[in-house]
């Protein structure tokens, strides 16, 4: 009889970023495909907050945050892998932050035991890659990128353990829930984007204004991550308008929910790449603001250039300008999308999951 397949998914910050929450629970549903029978153990930062938001992982373990080396604040995450173990590193972007030695952390551990690595769904930034980062990404037994920028990146340098794939939440299933109106926008605003380039606030209200002033969308004002340093709700909340024609989506849905509502829009603008990623798999015209590798990547590789707001170039000056010209090619906009479709899992990652 053999021995019931073990999958550690890490790197997971909690589900109060719901682009986080997706990821996870659209790994998990493939892994139970894949392995109907296997163990799932879930290292969470804040395991609670996976629990209320219905995490299916047979346990969820979490961090000690009275340590302040990486290999005793993640002990129990390692003690968890045996050499059978396939450990999934499930961030996306956390190899794009200056602390990404924490996960290369439990990555060693599990290579020095012999057992199976896997960097998931993941976007580097390219400048970032120095030689020691380059080092661990290369002892990976396979690094799945979803855009193009961090594929060529890496295979650039070398890498032959890279595969191109959709990020994994394109698959989530919506979940019915209220929506605003029968014809609306969806507006995704968050702090972290404001605190790169503080326009951004400024030209978001001016959307808002001119969206309120020349048309007759309602606006669903949408939230997706809501942890406390950085909650979606408070950068939101700066956005001022006709409240009768404004819906603050609450807090508290699930990705499903965020994704049903996001999904019956009839455009969206979002700063958080998850929320452009629900609204494309929808099909939903969207406008990106592109502030980092992942953004504009998925932006780029879907064939929405037209539909990038670059951050930093300029751009922002023109938001209310792409909104009006999306609305305005609204039917090309979504004969397009029709045909966008996310890339399948290849025999490789297969393969490797097995």
């Amino acid at each position: 009889m053999s021995k019931q397949k073990h999958y550690l998914l890490y790197g997971h910050g909690g589900s109060y970023n719901h682009g986080a929450e997706a990821s996870v629970k659209c790994t998990i549903e493939l892994l139970r495909k894949i392995s109907p029978d296997c163990r799932i153990t879930l290292s969470s930062h804040f395991p609670e907050q996976d629990r209320q938001f219905n995490i299916d992982a047979d346990e969820i373990i979490g961090r000690n945050l009275n340590e302040s080396s990486y290999g005793k604040m993640y002990e129990e995450t390692i003690a968890s892998i045996t050499p059978e173990t396939v450990c999934i590193s499930v961030g996306g972007d956390n190899y794009c932050y200056p602390n990404w030695q924490r996960y290369a952390t439990i990555h060693n551990a599990a290579k020095s035991i012999g057992a199976k690595s896997i960097l998931w769904s993941s976007s580097l930034e390219p400048s970032m890659i120095d030689d020691e980062m380059l080092d661990v990404l290369r002892t990976h037994d396979l690094i799945t990128a979803r855009e193009s920028i961090t594929a060529d990146a890496l295979e650039n340098l070398g890498l032959k353990n890279v595969e191109r794939v959709s990020d994994i939440a394109f698959g989530l299933e919506p979940e019915e829930t209220k929506t605003p109106s029968n014809k609306y926008v969806s507006i995704n605003l968050s702090p972290l984007i404001i605190r790169k380039n503080p326009e951004v606030l400024t030209a978001y209200q001016a959307l808002v204004d001119e969206i309120l002033d020349k048309t007759d969308y309602d606006i669903a004002f949408v939230p997706h991550v809501e942890v406390s340093v950085d909650n979606d709700i408070d950068a939101l909340n700066q956005l001022r308008g006709d409240e009768s024609r404004i819906f603050r989506v609450p807090s508290g849905l699930c990705a499903a929910q965020y994704k049903y509502i996001i999904g019956h829009s009839e455009i969206c603008v979002a700063s958080r790449t998850h929320v452009t990623i629900a609204a494309w798999s929808c099909r939903v015209p969207t406008i990106a603001i592109g502030y980092s590798t992942k953004a504009s990547g998925i932006a780029r590789d879907l064939g929405m250039d037209m539909c990038l707001c670059e951050m930093h170039d300029g751009s922002l000056k023109r938001l209310s300008e792409k909104f009006f010209n999306l609305a305005n090619s609204f039917i090309e906009a979504r004969e397009v999308l029709v045909n966008i479709h996310a890339r399948k899992m290849s025999s490789r990652v297969v393969e490797e999951l097995v």
